[in-house]
């Protein structure tokens, strides 16, 4: 029952406007559209491309700080994995060493006291390096985060003065 309502609504407006429309069709004086009314649509249109070409150049303002962003965080990636490696080399290089150094121990007391000194300085060193690169990670994200929050303060403001 409400969609025959809604239907025959909707058709009595459409014959409506259909009658405005064919009554334009054939005046016998042409209707001409008011200067001030062309003036406005004008106005309205120059309007609308001065907000579109602010919106674009906040949207490309946005997407080079994006790439910025990116390429930080890249970075700082990179430096961790780089810092990773250099870590894993050191502590190869720092445990063939020391089986050099245990096994030239002169007597079995020796030899146990290096092993210990061994684990104790690896344990030290990497300890150390974990340190290092967890305040590494840290500072990397706080800068991210950091640039994010520019970058959306500076998407905001764009689009707002768009």
């Amino acid at each position: 029952m409400f969609d025959t309502t809604m239907k025959t609504a909707a058709e009595a407006t459409l014959a409506q406007m259909k009658q405005a429309f064919q009554g334009f069709a054939t005046a016998p004086v042409p209707f001409h559209v008011p200067p001030a009314l062309q003036d406005f649509a004008a106005y309205g249109a120059q309007t609308a491309k001065a907000h579109l070409a602010d919106a674009e150049a906040a949207a490309r303002k946005v997407a080079v700080g994006a790439e910025s962003l990116s390429a930080s965080l890249a970075v700082a990636g990179a430096d961790l994995a780089r810092t990773a490696a250099a870590g894993a080399v050191a502590n190869a290089t720092l445990a063939i060493d020391a089986v050099q150094h245990v096994l030239a121990a002169p007597t079995l007391q020796e030899a146990l006291q290096r092993q210990g000194d061994f684990l104790k300085t690896f344990g030290e060193v990497n300890l150390a390096r974990a340190q290092d690169g967890l305040v590494r990670a840290r500072d990397a994200a706080i800068d991210g985060v950091k640039a994010m929050q520019a970058e959306a303060a500076t998407f905001t403001a764009g689009f707002k003065a768009a």
